[in-house]
C-alpha cells in the first residue's frame, strides 16, 4: 500500500496506479521516439527502433527490437481500424517499476507506451516557405555520457522553449556552454558554408536524431555530398549561405532567419532558401514520399 494524493484527492485506500511508481515519471529514466504516421504505416520505423534499443542500453534498459515492432504494428492496426492513417506516433520506453530511490532494480522490466497525436497544421507551409529560429539564451549542459540520446528528461528544451511566445519563430536555436551551435529545440541543424555542408558535433550535448542520420547516410550520399560533422561556433552562421532544420516528423525545413536573443546586441540574420536545400528536400521525398 502506498498512500498518495493527486491534485488534492487522497488515494491511500486502494493500491496506486502503476504509473505513480514508474521510474520514467519519477526520474525521467527512459527514452522516446517521435515518428511520422503516413498512409497507415510508420515512416523510418526500423531506424527508430534500432536507435531506441541501442541508446536504452546506456540507461541499463534491455529491449528486444521484435517486441517493439510488434507493439508498434499492433498500435498502427488499431489506429487504422479507427480510420486514422496520418499523424505522429510517440513511442516511450521507461525503466518500469522497482529499485529503491535512484537505485535501479536488479532486473528492469521496461514499460512500452505508444501514443498518437495529429500532425501540425503548418507542416507543408514550413517545408515550402521555411521557418525562423529564436536564438535561445539558455545553454545546453555538456554531458558526454548522455549526449546524443533522446532520454525522457527534456527540461533543457522546456527551459529554452519558454523564451519566446511569438508564432513567428517555429524553433529555438540552442548553443552549448561555450557558445557553439548544437541543435534546434526539436530538430537538428545543417549549414552550408564555402567549405561545404556541416552539422554540429554532438559528442558533448544534443540529440542525434533519426532524420539527421538518414540524411548523412542516405540523402547526402545520393547527392554525392559529404557533410562534415564538427564544432560550429555561432559566428559561422553569419557566413553560411544555406541552413535547414530536420527531424523525423517534418523532414527538411529551410531556415530563413535567426532572431537575436533578448540580451544580445547583434542583428538578426536572414537567409534565402538555397538550391541545394531544395535538391536535398527533393532527394528525401523521392526516397521517402511521406516527407513531401
Amino acid at each position: 500500500m502506498l498512500y498518495h494524493s493527486i491534485n488534492g484527492q487522497f488515494g491511500g485506500i486502494q493500491a496506486p496506479d502503476e504509473g505513480l511508481l514508474d521510474r520514467g515519471l519519477a526520474y525521467g529514466h527512459g527514452l522516446f521516439e517521435s515518428m511520422l504516421l503516413c498512409s497507415g504505416t510508420t515512416a523510418l520505423q526500423n531506424q527508430h527502433v534500432e536507435r531506441i534499443c541501442r541508446d536504452a542500453k546506456k540507461l541499463g534498459i534491455n529491449l528486444q527490437p521484435s517486441i517493439l515492432h510488434d507493439y508498434l504494428n499492433d498500435f498502427q492496426s488499431s489506429l487504422n481500424s479507427h480510420k486514422v492513417e496520418a499523424g505522429v506516433i510517440k513511442l516511450m520506453v521507461t525503466a518500469g517499476i522497482g529499485g529503491r530511490g535512484y537505485q535501479s532494480p536488479d532486473s528492469i522490466s521496461p514499460k512500452v507506451i505508444c501514443a498518437y497525436t495529429v500532425l501540425p497544421d503548418s507542416l507543408s507551409e514550413q517545408r515550402a516557405k521555411g521557418i525562423k529560429l529564436w536564438r535561445c539564451d539558455y545553454r545546453l549542459p555538456q554531458n558526454p555520457r548522455l549526449a546524443g540520446i533522446k532520454h525522457l528528461n527534456r527540461l533543457d528544451q522546456v527551459m529554452a522553449r519558454r523564451e519566446w511566445g511569438s508564432s513567428d519563430y517555429a524553433e529555438g536555436l540552442m548553443l552549448d556552454q561555450a557558445g557553439g551551435v548544437i541543435e534546434a529545440t526539436a530538430a537538428n541543424i545543417f549549414i552550408r558554408t564555402k567549405q561545404g555542408w556541416e552539422t554540429p558535433l554532438l559528442s558533448e550535448a544534443g540529440v542525434a536524431g533519426v532524420m539527421r542520420s538518414v540524411l548523412i547516410r542516405e540523402i547526402f550520399a545520393a547527392e554525392n555530398i559529404a557533410p562534415s560533422i564538427a564544432a560550429i561556433p555561432l559566428q559561422r552562421l553569419e557566413d553560411c549561405s544555406e541552413i535547414f532544420a530536420c527531424n523525423a516528423i517534418r523532414g527538411i525545413v529551410p531556415v530563413v532567419g535567426i532572431a537575436q536573443s533578448s540580451d544580445l546586441r547583434s542583428a538578426a540574420i536572414s537567409f534565402e532558401i538555397g538550391e541545394q536545400t531544395r535538391s536535398l528536400q527533393n532527394a528525401l521525398t523521392q526516397r521517402y514520399p511521406c516527407f513531401q
